[in-house]
């Protein structure tokens, strides 16, 4: 698939997915089969001190990160999203913020600023769509002021599927995705863009086969069986890896902070 056509589709699944998504995104963000607080909090501690200074988050979605955000650490925020539905939700949830909210449909890889003006960039579970992750990133360092933040966060492979069992499931479930990296390929591409970074750490969490479902599959139209098929066909590597059972499976999510360096 091209990168254009990526793109609409992304646009079209978030379209319908818009309505359920903060309780889809519950299970994982809030409860204890999830990772809870585990991620915010991380989020949280990166960019304490940001009050009144810019930051920009990269797929913000309805808001989930950005209506706490503006409620703890009071930033000036941009708001970024591909999807206009996403962002109606993002603009009724911080409508008390509007004075130090900016909200702009746009695409993360034509980011619409001036070099060296924000001085922290968000980009949660996001990354996946990009197809030239690196040239993302560039781009990302090029938008920061001197020693600004980045903080990245997305699911990750498991660092020894060699096999590519994560990558052959999410193409099962989904057509939007790009793709994405084991926390060790992500660390260097990140390294690589001139950062420093000075925390990384991967949570783990359980999910459900039906909660994939309901996530993604039922958005491209997979059958539950589908999946049980591709779930059934896994080797013992990918069994432990991701701890599969009849169920559900255990996921990974890494976060990134790192600084811009000279």
């Amino acid at each position: 698939m091209d990168n254009v056509a990526r793109k609409k589709l992304i646009q079209e699944y978030y379209s319908k997915r818009s309505k359920n998504y903060d309780r889809q995104k519950s299970r994982t963000w809030k409860s204890s089969q999830g990772f809870a607080n585990e991620v915010f909090d991380t989020l949280l501690t990166a960019l304490t001190g940001f009050e009144n200074r810019l930051v920009l988050e990269v797929g913000v979605g309805s808001g989930r990160n950005a209506l706490p955000l503006l409620e703890k650490v009071k930033p000036e925020l941009i708001g970024l999203d591909l999807s206009k539905e996403m962002l109606k939700q993002a603009k009724t949830k911080m409508s008390s913020f509007k004075d130090c909210l900016d909200l702009i449909q746009a695409d993360g890889e034509h980011l619409p600023f001036v070099n060296h003006v924000i001085d922290a960039l968000i980009c949660m579970s996001t990354m996946h769509y990009f197809a030239f992750q690196g040239r993302i990133l560039h781009g990302f360092r090029d938008t920061l002021k001197e020693h600004g933040t980045l903080v990245y966060g997305d699911l990750t492979v498991h660092e020894t599927d060699n096999q590519e069992f994560f990558e052959r499931l999410e193409r099962t479930l989904s057509r939007a995705h790009a793709r994405y990296h084991k926390p060790s390929q992500m660390k260097r591409l990140i390294d690589k863009q001139g950062f420093h970074i000075s925390e990384m750490k991967t949570i783990t969490y359980r999910k459900s086969y039906s909660a994939l479902m309901e996530d993604k599959g039922r958005y491209f139209s997979v059958t539950p069986e589908t999946l049980h098929r591709y779930i059934e066909r896994a080797t013992a590597n990918a069994r432990d890896q991701y701890e599969l059972t009849s169920t559900e499976m255990t996921l990974f999510y890494t976060v990134i902070t790192a600084k811009k360096e000279n």
